[in-house]
């Protein structure tokens, strides 16, 4: 399918049905933690990226035969940069009784056209990982004409008007955005918006610049303690696994992708791209199962010589 994926298991969404209609790293920032690398076209300008027809037909295909427990607008790059993000909403909402998610980086919710275009999601998780300009900027590299008060005020606004569920994620790298200053302002912004969680996350799969580094899971609580009784930890998979079994036993057809990955790396090393582009699958849906297959120890990730490259744990490359 050209712009559904999935399901894939998701940290906080249980199992989500993706759609992507957004190019490729196409994104109004440009974050050094990004699992599929750096942004190569960043720009604030909406513009209609897929056909709303084709992406409503692909969705009807899969139905049928998936459980989900969202359909999640996210993907390859900001899925609010789409012009039909509206429409889109309202139609899959006609497709099917699965709540739809939309999750986003916040940067164009200061505009009132992308904050009414929201409002008929189920759930909305707009990202907020500084509240300094500065912090914001070595964090995020967003488009330049962006400014973080604004969109903090837009976040603000979005709350007031939403009636469906909303979490705000903040992404935490360590010796970034983590001082104890920084935190404290987050915090204090976040007390002023209506948020049904505040879900504190760190990096897990191989980030866009080799120098960005994880919290620890004492660092993580230590940085809970900044915030009110709506924050929490989310779990890394590997805590996650401990809790609700293994992956690789959540369905044939996921099954089939982990095997079809694990087959490929056997083989040889793969990048992200090889693997997507070699087993057909959307690029978010192979760096989510990568992902996931690094948690559980199968395979290894290694940018040493430059390029990202995946090996299988039987592999001595």
């Amino acid at each position: 399918m050209r712009y559904v994926f999935g399901p894939v298991p998701s940290r906080r969404l249980g199992l989500s049905l993706g759609i992507d209609v957004i190019p490729f790293k196409t994104c109004s920032f440009d974050c050094i933690y990004c699992q599929l690398g750096r942004t190569t076209c960043k720009t604030i300008q909406r513009m209609s990226f897929a056909s709303p027809e084709e992406v409503v037909a692909n969705l009807k295909l899969v139905l049928p035969r998936v459980k989900a427990s969202y359909v999640t607008l996210s993907g390859s790059g900001e899925p609010t940069l789409s012009l039909d993000l509206d429409r889109l909403v309202r139609e899959i909402k006609e497709l099917t009784p699965i709540p739809v998610a939309v999750l986003t980086n916040s940067s164009l919710l200061c505009r009132p056209e992308v904050r009414t275009a929201l409002l008929d999601a189920d759930l909305v998780v707009p990202s907020l990982d500084a509240a300094s300009q500065e912090v914001f900027e070595r964090t995020n590299r967003p488009h330049p004409e962006l400014r973080i008060d604004d969109i903090i005020d837009g976040i603000r606004a979005f709350s007031s008007d939403f009636h469906g569920k909303l979490w705000i994620e903040v992404m935490l790298v360590k010796g970034v955005n983590d001082d104890e200053a920084e935190l404290a302002r987050i915090s204090s912004v976040l007390r002023g918006i209506r948020a049904e969680k505040i879900q504190l996350n760190t990096v897990e799969r191989p980030p866009a610049e080799p120098y960005v580094r994880p919290l620890s899971g004492e660092e993580m609580q230590r940085a809970r303690c900044h915030f009110d009784e709506r924050a929490e930890v989310i779990p890394a998979p590997r805590d996650r696994q401990a809790r609700t079994g293994n992956a690789l036993d959540e369905g044939g057809d996921m099954k089939a992708k982990y095997a079809q990955i694990l087959g490929l790396l056997e083989r040889r090393p793969c990048t992200l791209a090889d693997v997507a582009n070699g087993l057909g699958l959307n690029m978010n849906e192979a760096s989510k199962l990568l992902g996931m297959l690094l948690s559980l120890g199968l395979i290894r990730a290694d940018s040493s010589t430059g390029g990202k490259a995946y090996f299988h744990r039987s592999r001595g490359d």
